[in-house]
């Protein structure tokens, strides 16, 4: 049986996440037959832990240019199926993540690309403040394929789609999905919002993470010294849309991440103008 299915992980020091995602794929409902797995190490020296198991339809890659872009690059030159399908080995796919993802490409033969609903889940009932704030603005991805987009982390596209876009921007260490589906869009490829297709994505549980993630994006916004100045006074504005975003939260946690935004927004802006005037981008 052919395959007709291929997923493309990569992973940086994340074996522990990687055995929990690889389990995960497993237990699809999906044919096994019909679908690989292939894991690409974004560190060829960080070696595979003894005894790690990986799944019968299931390779290991290595990439040592560093990005998660170029590790997914790696990966989309080796694939055999029609249908690729991206995640990150932090993510925990549903049982039926592949299967109603096909089901969706046979329902709505026009449509070219997934963009799969991601769920949060947090390490306690008590939020910490980079939960609250992921709560509301993390991996929207109805909102993303709005605007004909998707992250990585739950993103399906037909290979004759990959091959005619060309490959991820290796030069990006954040925001190259958006930037590779902005090439898409501009092929016209029709993209949906994959309700039932579903991964479960752990929250940024401290603002230390948050900051790293917003730091990179300041990367890849930061090209114009112009634009790059002009949203840094921008941004001087507090976020007060923040409380129609976390409508559903109490008060007290709505002003909470108000807060956490505004100082992102600096953060990310300042990042912005640092990168346009000649630093260099961190891979943190």
């Amino acid at each position: 049986m052919s395959i007709k299915v291929s997923i493309i992980i990569p992973t940086y020091h994340d074996w522990k996440r990687l055995a929990i995602c690889l389990d995960a794929l497993e237990k699809q409902t999906f044919p096994k037959e019909e679908f690989e797995i292939l894991v690409v190490n974004n560190d060829p020296k960080d070696q595979t832990p003894s005894n790690f198991y990986l799944p019968s339809n299931c390779i290991l890659l290595n990439e040592g240019k560093p990005g998660s872009y170029s590790a997914r690059n790696t990966a989309l030159k080796l694939v055999k199926g029609e249908i690729i399908g991206f995640t990150d080995s932090d993510c925990i796919p549903d049982k039926d993540w592949i299967r109603n993802a096909f089901l969706l490409f046979e329902k709505h033969p026009d449509c070219t690309r997934i963009a799969g609903h991601i769920e949060l889940f947090f390490k306690s009932d008590k939020l910490t403040l980079a939960e609250m704030y992921e709560k509301v603005y993390a991996f929207r991805q109805d909102f993303a394929a709005k605007v004909g987009a998707s992250v990585t982390g739950n993103m399906f596209a037909y290979k004759k789609l990959l091959d005619e876009v060309g490959d991820f921007n290796e030069t990006l260490m954040s925001g190259g999905d958006y930037e590779w589906s902005m090439r898409a869009k501009a092929l016209h490829s029709k993209i949906m919002y994959g309700q039932d297709v579903v991964l479960q994505h752990p929250a940024r549980h401290e603002l230390d993470e948050l900051i790293k993630k917003t730091k990179r994006l300041g990367s890849f916004y930061g090209k114009s010294k112009t634009k790059s100045v002009f949203r840094f006074f921008k941004y001087l504005i507090p976020p007060f849309n923040t409380f129609a975003d976390a409508k559903k939260l109490p008060f007290d946690q709505q002003i909470k991440v108000m807060y956490v935004r505004y100082f992102l927004n600096l953060t990310r802006s300042m990042e912005e103008v640092k990168i346009a005037f000649g630093k260099n981008a961190s891979r943190e």
